[in-house]
């Protein structure tokens, strides 16, 4: 009898190995897929992911929330609050310097908010972290935002805390009220420009 409970383990320990092996190459490949612009998300910020069948966590504010009051200091312009984007549609983007994504969605960002009626005193950028990743990130985003750069691992008091930020790159709309009107989650970025 202990023969063959110990075959019996042993079988189901190779199944298992199998099974395991199986499920870690398709992650990879679902992973490789999502890095060379098979993304998919949802402008609405629903659940859904960027990987299909791979759920994506919410950020903390829902769409309709009034903006977060929050005081930061950008890098060329000076002190930036809540009151600065205020009146008029605005959008905040936030990237981190331990994102992947965060660097390669970068361009598109500038290119969706290049123009945005108000310009850059409309469109804040927020990036979580430094280094050459970080200087990266500012070089590319300073023409059409203006940059704040916050420490990585920032929480109370910082700009992305005040948003409830919790998925790297986020994109928030303001509207006109100071709502959140809409989460654009990475991968399916298209901000359109105000009405005049």
């Amino acid at each position: 009898m202990t023969t063959i409970s110990v075959i019996l383990v042993g079988c189901l320990s190779v199944v298992n190995l199998v099974l395991t092996l199986a499920l870690a190459k398709k992650i990879t490949q679902m992973s490789h897929g999502n890095s060379h612009g098979n993304s998919h998300g949802n402008s609405s910020g629903s659940s859904g992911g960027i990987l299909t069948g791979v759920s994506i966590p919410e950020n903390k504010l829902p769409d309709g929330a009034l903006m977060p009051r929050f005081q930061a200091v950008s890098i060329s312009d000076g002190p930036v609050s809540g009151n600065d984007l205020t009146g008029d549609r605005a959008v905040v983007g936030f990237f981190s310097t331990s994102c992947g994504p965060c660097l390669e969605q970068a361009p598109d960002f500038v290119k969706a908010v290049a123009g945005y009626p108000g310009g850059r005193d409309q469109v804040l950028a927020v990036v979580k972290g430094s280094g050459a990743v970080g200087d990266k990130l500012v070089e590319l985003l300073e023409p059409v935002a203006r940059v704040v750069v916050e420490p990585a691992g920032a929480g109370e008091g910082s700009v992305a805390e005040a948003f409830g930020i919790v998925r790297w790159p986020s994109y928030v709309d303001i509207d006109a009220e100071s709502r959140i009107t809409n989460r654009l989650v990475s991968g399916d970025l298209t901000i359109a420009p105000a009405a005049l």
